[in-house]
């Protein structure tokens, strides 16, 4: 009896290990719901969030008009996941590259400005994401509209400092240039990270074809630096994204590096 007990605990046991975690043996899932702008859910009840983008959050300007563009592409459709295996989130969401036969979903998302790229893309796709998200920057795109005649740049990123770096913000900066040939009044704009640190420009405006370096550190405004006046280091030396939203909140710049 007892060896029976214990070949069938065995059994179970293999019988336990052997299923997936994920149906990674499929090929291909059915969408049953859309959730927003990256997000949907299969038939079998997992969620999946889309690799390397962001989309409007509810609340966002642009969120309904991204979660539209998600619903006609995916609601009903038969997708593909890219890796088969996905890893999950906090949240138990599949993260993956998402496919509607030849159509590439988290690209098109991007290139039609309903999102932007988010670090760190897988390389064999991160060409794609990037040069999308620079097609709907070009032409002013869901949220790249007000973008448009904007000529912002990130000229210099100096995202790590000489020694250690809480010791040195002043050598942490990012250099942000006026490309127009106009002033650009920048009051009640923002420069923010990926962890959510944000710098809330004062009264300035940035001349044209004029740049002004952002350091990290305290200090005192002039035309041409400005001062975060973060206790601790902000942009990461492995790689992080600049975000830049107007007064409005309206994204004007996305730059990953």
């Amino acid at each position: 009896m007892v060896g029976n007990l214990v070949k069938c605990s065995v059994l179970v046991f293999l019988l336990l290990t052997a299923l997936p975690v994920f149906a990674a043996q499929k090929d291909t899932f059915i969408v049953a719901r859309v959730i927003d702008g990256d997000t949907c859910v299969l038939e079998n009840g997992e969620r999946v969030r889309y690799l390397g983008i962001n989309a409007p959050e509810e609340g966002d300007p642009y969120f309904e008009e991204a979660t539209e563009a998600n619903y006609n592409m995916v609601a009903s459709k038969e997708v593909r996941l890219e890796p088969q295996d996905p890893a999950r989130d906090t949240q138990d969401r599949l993260l993956a590259y998402v496919f509607v036969s030849n159509i590439f979903v988290n690209e098109e998302l991007v290139r039609q400005g309903y999102a932007h790229v988010q670090r760190p893309p897988r390389a064999e796709y991160r060409d794609r994401l990037l040069e999308a998200q620079k097609t709907a920057w070009q032409e002013a795109l869901g949220i790249w509209a007000r973008a448009a005649g904007r000529n912002v740049a990130i000229a210099e990123i100096h995202p790590d400092p000489e020694g250690k770096d809480r010791e040195n913000l002043c050598d942490e900066y990012i250099v942000i240039e006026n490309r127009e040939d106009a002033p650009l009044d920048l009051t009640g704009w923002t420069v923010s990270d990926e962890a959510n640190h944000r710098y809330l420009f004062p009264n300035f405006t940035l001349k044209a074809k004029a740049a002004v370096t952002l350091r990290t550190c305290s200090g005192r405004n002039t035309e041409s630096e400005i001062f975060w006046g973060s206790r601790g280091p902000i942009w990461n030396n492995d790689g992080d994204t600049i975000f830049m939203r107007d007064s409005e909140g309206q994204l004007a710049l996305s730059l990953i590096y």
